[in-house]
């Protein structure tokens, strides 16, 4: 009988040991290939580099939603790439309900993002997203059918 707890523990052991390791906000998003452009956007525009520090919350349109054009992206796209790159990461952990009234989370840019999900489905501002929220060690990822602003180069 004490077999069982052992062997139980020891199994239990081997399948942690084998687990993903842990990944960043920033190494989670360039794993996802429906977030190729977005990931891409990011690199180019080294924003990629402070989502490795800290919190965040990233709310990234998925390429099907043709939201960037896709890379490489020139130098002259790149100040208006940072900006709406700004207005997708939300510094700290953001989860549906989370926000009091007025007090929504401010993104990069300084716009606030409210997440709610009010008798239908969750919605960024009037993005809608898919599915559960993405989790890396330091924060989320909620992947967009939309942006939450048209990129305008």
């Amino acid at each position: 009988m004490r077999r069982v707890p052992v062997v139980s523990a020891l199994l239990l052991g081997l399948l942690l040991s084998f687990s993903a390791p842990a990944a960043d906000v920033a190494a989670t998003l360039a794993a996802r290939p429906e977030l190729s452009r977005f990931a891409a956007a990011l690199k180019a525009s080294g924003l990629d580099a402070r989502l490795r520090q800290g919190h965040w919350t990233l709310f990234a349109p998925d390429d099907a939603t043709v939201a960037l054009p896709p890379p490489p992206f020139r130098a002259a796209q790149l100040p208006a790439l940072r900006d709406w790159l700004a207005h997708h990461l939300v510094p700290g952990h953001v989860a549906p309900g989370t926000a009091r009234i007025g007090r929504a989370p401010r993104a990069l840019a300084g716009n606030s993002v409210q997440l709610q999900a009010i008798g239908g489905p969750l919605l960024a501002g009037d993005a809608p997203v898919r599915g559960a929220a993405v989790p890396a060690d330091n924060g989320l990822i909620y992947v967009l059918t939309q942006p939450l602003l048209p990129f305008t180069p």
